[in-house]
């Protein structure tokens, strides 16, 4: 048995629903006769017959009727197909796996993904919040499409786009004597109790090579790996730090108050991507993380000028 083709199905469909070759024959825009010639070469391949004549015109068999309905069928599904092809085009549906650092994946991506969801709400999120390098070997083993990470760090061959980069804040309870002042530097948090981040993480480092270069001894009381751990002892009176202005806790306390911190420390922002496999909804995406620290609202710091968390690298 030959195989069927679209172009006899869609001739087949015309007919049944107008009721006559010649009417489908209009609505295809093809002859009357070529439309009783793919009719021929249906029944041809099918092996049974599909229309009789008769002196009332030419009606269809039983099994032409039984073959109607599977073929409503077919057309349905692609319809169906048909609205979810571009469904998928105008994002009405689609699924977007993001890995974020826990600084980011608990603060700043509910506020980005609120708005992207609002604009497009039938696509769903997928939010992975792991370590650094487990995020880099999950964009590059594509489970999944997008990392947001501090930097600088180990990337691989992975794009990388710079989303921020804004100085580091020192963090205080709100009634701290240093709380008063409008920068603080390194001389201030001599013999201050001071909350640290592990020796692992690179703003630690980068915090101690500041303080060793000018000798400016510290009073290193806590070691904690995460900003929600180092800003709740700040808050509980424990000490102060030195941490990223992305920090979500930073808006939702006020238990704390931050302040701009000289020499200035850079914090920055980066998003991680395999080269050439963004999707579309992927692509909607950055181009609204690009658009949200664009247009981001200002951290307020209480005493002096407030850098901005969320200020994109453009100007």
């Amino acid at each position: 048995m030959r195989q069927l083709t679209m172009r006899q199905v869609e001739a087949f469909r015309a007919v049944m629903r107008l009721g006559s070759m010649t009417r489908a024959a209009e609505f295809l825009q093809i002859s009357q006769p070529a439309v009783s010639r793919l009719m021929a070469d249906m029944q041809e391949s099918l092996g049974y017959t599909l229309f009789r004549r008769t002196r009332h015109g030419t009606i269809p068999t039983p099994e032409a009727r039984r073959l109607r309905d599977e073929v409503g069928s077919l057309f349905s599904g692609l319809e169906e197909l048909n609205r979810r092809v571009f469904a998928i085009r105008d994002l009405e549906i689609g699924e977007l796996r993001i890995g974020a650092i826990s600084i980011y994946g608990n603060g700043l991506l509910p506020q980005i993904l609120s708005r992207f969801l609002g604009d497009h709400p039938g696509v769903t999120v997928t939010l992975e919040v792991e370590e650094h390098d487990r995020i880099v070997d999950r964009v590059h083993s594509g489970k999944i499409e997008f990392g947001i990470v501090s930097l600088p760090a180990f990337t691989g061959d992975l794009d990388v786009e710079l989303l921020s980069a804004e100085p580091a804040v020192c963090v205080m309870p709100p009634d701290h004597p240093l709380a008063g002042k409008r920068v603080v530097e390194p001389a201030d948090l001599a013999d201050v109790p001071f909350i640290s981040f592990p020796r692992s993480s690179t703003t630690r480092f980068q915090i101690d090579r500041i303080f060793d270069r000018l000798r400016v001894p510290r009073r290193l009381v806590v070691e904690a790996a995460t900003h929600e751990a180092v800003c709740n002892f700040v808050a509980a009176g424990v000490g102060v730090s030195i941490i990223s202005p992305f920090s979500p806790y930073l808006r939702d306390s006020d238990r704390l108050v931050a302040r701009p911190f000289h020499p200035t420390l850079m914090r920055e922002i980066g998003l991680l991507a395999q080269p050439n496999r963004t999707s579309l909804v992927g692509a909607r995406f950055r181009k609204h993380v690009d658009e949200y620290f664009r247009t981001a609202v200002r951290l307020p710091m209480g005493a002096g000028d407030a850098p901005d968390p969320a200020r994109a690298r453009r100007s």
